[in-house]
């Protein structure tokens, strides 16, 4: 699966599926539920609990697909560096060249999601006195 198009779904799952299809079963669900601050409560634990299952079931596919593409990049290094001939196949080597490329996508994936998980702890935690300033 190509990076950009994981992003784009990863987009797209946030509002559409939760409102039309998520909602309706929830308050189905708990249409015994009186309280609207406790239906509202389990609304969100029931957001909360799918779009956790759906970031684990895209994490193990991204390291999946991550595994995938260094393995295809030993093998192809492998077959670069024991070329018996001198003379290259430039598929091979389009081959490894654009499996670096889609790995460096990967990590650059990761390095944005790492990013705006510590962005997103500092809004909840706010900013902390350390000893250094006390």
């Amino acid at each position: 699966m190509e990076i950009q198009q994981y992003a784009i779904r990863r987009q797209e799952l946030c509002r559409p599926y939760m409102i039309r299809f998520l909602y309706p079963q929830i308050l189905e669900k708990y249409k015994d539920v009186e309280n609207k601050q406790l239906l509202w409560e389990h609304i969100k634990m029931e957001i909360r609990s799918k779009t956790i299952s759906y970031s684990k079931s895209k994490r193990c596919e991204l390291r999946k697909r991550e595994v995938a593409i260094q393995n295809e990049l030993e093998e192809l290094d492998f077959k670069i560096c024991n070329s018996a001939n001198m003379v290259l196949d430039s598929q091979i080597l389009d081959k490894y060249e654009s499996a670096k490329t889609e790995l460096k996508k990967l990590y650059d994936l990761r390095e944005n999601e790492a990013i705006f998980r510590s962005k997103t702890k500092w809004i909840e935690q706010g900013e902390k006195p350390t000893k250094y300033f006390f």
